[in-house]
């Protein structure tokens, strides 16, 4: 063999080398049946020597045809959900500044596109929309030119600790033509705490200032008022009760039963002189000369004298008895009957 045709015979052979992956020889015996083929392919299990490619082929084309997509069999396909289209009415934004936790904040939505009313399917519902906010009522009223407005009123339920702005939640609602979506951006607000919560460190402006003493109340004008209205209260009882004295002295010389029984005090209680007194009492108050038989006239005249009636009639009875029968008069007793007569007397007319 001559040396030339065995360099070439030897870098046939080292290309052939260079071209199989590392560890792919295969050492199988020569009367080993060939293995099965798997469903997936082998994976590579040393370093993978990238194929050589031919520069004067186009990129992206292949020696070997794509194959052909497996015949499937026909199958019912969902429709496509439609895409609602997005409009976005006029929005009265609320005040955007100047609010502390607990405030009411309104946002009132226009209801037409276009010239047209829009109608949302259902209204928000009432409930906490972030951390901020708290949905409270969603109404829609109408204005007094006809326009109607869906009114949302937001609590705020939190606040920040320094002022911040907040944005009112957006909202994206079906309308009822299910064609459509009413759609708003969100609002931005501003919110503020309703103290700080580190003040200025300056004398006077600490976050705690010690209690105030409790003020001097000097009592001396008003022991002197209590003084002067306790006088005064003991001045009017006393002269209260000086002025039923006075009418009680006054009675005793004014009226018929009250003189009599003075009088009857220093006279004998059976002698005939204090059974006439007792008559001119009688008598006196009546206006007239009273015996048993016109006992009524004083009754009329004088009705404080009612429950005496038996007494009276009694008395006339043993008058007459006395004076014109010359028999005694029994248990009578002028003086006793006159006092009872007085004291219902001066109770009615004192």
């Amino acid at each position: 063999m001559k040396p030339l045709p065995a360099l070439r015979l030897l870098g046939t052979l080292l290309a052939l080398a260079c071209t199989l992956p590392a560890g792919a020889q295969d050492t199988r015996p020569a009367d080993a049946a060939p293995a099965p083929v798997a469903d997936a392919p082998p994976q590579p299990t040393g370093p993978v020597i990238p194929p050589q490619t031919d520069l004067s082929k186009p990129a992206g084309s292949s020696d070997e045809a794509p194959a052909a997509a497996p015949a499937t069999p026909d199958m019912p396909v969902a429709p496509a959900t439609p895409v609602l289209a997005a409009i976005t009415p006029e929005v009265i934004a609320p005040r955007p500044f100047g609010y502390v936790i607990g405030d009411m904040v309104e946002q009132r939505i226009a209801l037409d596109h276009d010239g047209a009313p829009i109608e949302p399917a259902t209204l928000p519902p009432l409930e906490r929309a972030g951390n901020w906010f708290e949905r409270r009522d969603a109404r829609i009223e109408q204005d007094a030119s006809g326009r109607r407005w869906l009114v949302i009123d937001y609590q705020i339920i939190n606040v920040p600790d320094e002022l911040r702005a907040l944005e009112l939640p957006a909202l994206d609602l079906e309308l009822t033509d299910g064609k459509r979506r009413l759609q708003t951006t969100p609002l931005p607000v501003t919110v503020a705490p309703l103290t700080p919560e580190v003040v200025l460190a300056r004398a006077g402006l600490e976050a705690m200032r010690p209690d105030l003493p409790a003020p001097h109340i000097d009592p001396a004008p008003f022991e002197r008022g209590l003084h002067a209205a306790l006088s005064a209260g003991a001045a009017l009882v006393g002269l209260w009760l000086l002025l039923a004295l006075l009418r009680q002295l006054a009675a005793r010389r004014r009226l018929p039963f009250s003189r009599a029984q003075r009088e009857l005090s220093r006279l004998d209680s059976g002698s005939p002189d204090s059974w006439r007194r007792l008559h001119r009492a009688l008598d006196d108050t009546a206006g007239q000369v009273v015996r048993d038989g016109n006992l009524s006239v004083l009754l009329a005249r004088a009705p404080w004298l009612a429950p005496l009636e038996a007494d009276l009639r009694r008395f006339f009875e043993a008058s007459q008895v006395r004076f014109f029968a010359d028999r005694p008069a029994g248990d009578v007793d002028p003086r006793s009957l006159c006092a009872r007569a007085a004291k219902l007397e001066r109770r009615a007319l004192a």
